[in-house]
């Protein structure tokens, strides 16, 4: 997408965060997860439903960072999220970023930055570099991040050229190029932030 210049359809995002019980968690998530859990504080147990679906996912403070980390129904690893600031990004994605929000907007707030951690595409003959939850979660705790897909997701308040307010979550590519845009619908107590 060239800022500015393309119209691009804006979905909308609905989701559900309702706080639930580490014994509510599928257990294979719990078992899969092990190695965080026991070294993490403050850890708080979620049940998100959203338009695909329900999920469950954990938040919880993780060798001095605030992480989530979501598995879907079957207990399998869907993303890993690390909580940063713009300034933490590398210097050419914060430039990417930046000038993406000052063409297309008159004013912006963000208000949740995130990094997100996916697995490896597909290659052309259709394996995973990463075919496991338990090689990708091994890879995320090592930082060995090579055969992980970064992303970067921006919850932002934004004031466009007409004077239209909109929330919106934006996900960035690794290059920080806009990937995805989806107008956020929620009531207040609707998630939970860290």
């Amino acid at each position: 997408m060239v800022c500015g210049q393309q119209k691009q359809e804006i979905t909308e995002k609905y989701e559900k965060e309702i706080s639930v019980n580490q014994d509510d968690f599928p257990e294979k998530a719990l078992k899969l997860a092990a190695p965080i859990l026991k070294n993490s504080k403050k850890t708080r147990f979620y049940k998100e439903i959203n338009a695909n679906g329900t999920f469950y996912e954990f938040k919880c403070r993780y060798r001095g960072e605030y992480i989530s980390v979501k598995f879907n129904e079957r207990g399998q690893l869907v993303d890993i999220e690390i909580l940063r600031k713009l300034e933490d990004f590398p210097e050419e994605v914060q430039t990417a970023i930046q000038q993406y929000f000052k063409e297309n907007y008159e004013k912006y707030q963000f208000n949740r930055i995130q990094i997100q951690y996916n697995r490896e595409e597909e290659y052309e003959d259709g394996e995973l570099e990463i075919d496991d939850d338990e090689e990708y979660l091994e890879e995320f705790l090592e930082l060995d991040l090579e055969d992980l897909i970064i992303k970067y997701e921006i919850e932002a308040e934004t004031v466009d050229p007409s004077n239209k307010r909109g929330f919106f979550e934006f996900l960035f590519n690794k290059d920080g190029k806009l990937e995805d845009k989806r107008k956020i619908v929620k009531r207040a107590d609707d998630n939970v932030l860290y």
